[in-house]
């Protein structure tokens, strides 16, 4: 009567302990949830792709030869939707942006001029610049996207380069694959350091009760040192040189968040 007392207590507190861990994920998916009900995508639609990355994070676990029965029993799932979903097809790997590219090759280079170079001709023009990166697309259709998200100025025959890097237009697809590269490469790190042992760089400071002058104070200054840190860091990944059939790859970069868009809004829409 006493083991089963203790059996029973024993299953009454990993219950519990499970349950305690759940609330851990709600920092996580409120904000995602957020952006999928802003963006229209339905639970269902969502749901879906969280089956696919479980059956994926239990293959990745075990490896390729893992069965259906196995990754049920990691999961939860039922073997039959595990074999269904294991023979969809991966999305494709994202590959850097051939704007962004162009801005960047365009800073690096020293035969591109940033302050200016002409529009056209064969020489050190963005034509020539442009067709380096992609040459079936036109580069008129690459300037009118630079000039629309004010990267670029056209001054007659000459455009000038206002920044080093490019941004997306707001709530554009580009944006979105921004996103989900840079917060699924930044949670990685941190679940790495969480149950691998891992020792990515993720760090942060975080104070309250804070003015709004002094939030404004901290954010332009923490864009200052990172821009400059960044810039130094592209810089320095350009320079050194690697085989082209490397297998590795890094993304380093920082956030500032403040709760000002998180305050209760009646017609948030």
């Amino acid at each position: 009567m006493c083991n089963l007392h203790i059996s029973l207590l024993n299953c009454v507190v990993k219950k519990n302990v499970q349950i305690t861990h759940m609330f851990w994920l709600d920092p996580i998916l409120k904000p995602l949830a957020r952006l999928c009900v802003r963006k229209g995508w339905l639970f269902p639609e969502v749901e879906h792709r969280l089956r696919c990355a479980y059956v994926e994070a239990a293959q990745v676990i075990d490896g390729a030869g893992t069965t259906d029965s196995k990754i049920s029993i990691k999961t939860g799932l039922q073997r039959r939707d595990i074999a269904r979903l294991r023979g969809e097809s991966a999305p494709p790997d994202t590959k850097r942006h051939p704007v962004a590219e162009i801005i960047a090759l365009w800073w690096d280079d020293p035969t591109f001029d940033p302050e200016g170079i002409p529009v056209r001709g064969d020489g050190a023009s963005f034509t020539s610049l442009a067709r380096s990166v992609r040459k079936d697309v036109h580069p008129r259709t690459f300037l009118n996207i630079l000039i629309e998200n004010g990267a670029v100025s056209e001054i007659g025959e000459q455009v000038r380069l206002n920044t080093r890097s490019y941004r997306p237009l707001s709530g554009s697809d580009e944006q979105l694959a921004y996103l989900a590269d840079n917060v699924g490469d930044h949670l990685a790190a941190a679940v790495s350091n969480v149950v691998d042992r891992g020792r990515k760089y993720d760090m942060a400071v975080h104070y309250k009760g804070l003015s709004e002058s002094a939030i404004s104070q901290l954010d332009q200054h923490f864009r200052a040192r990172m821009r400059q840190t960044l810039q130094e860091l592209d810089t320095m990944a350009r320079d050194i040189p690697s085989p082209e059939n490397g297998v590795h790859r890094f993304r380093a970069g920082g956030f500032f968040f403040d709760d000002s868009d998180y305050e209760a809004k009646p017609h948030d829409s």
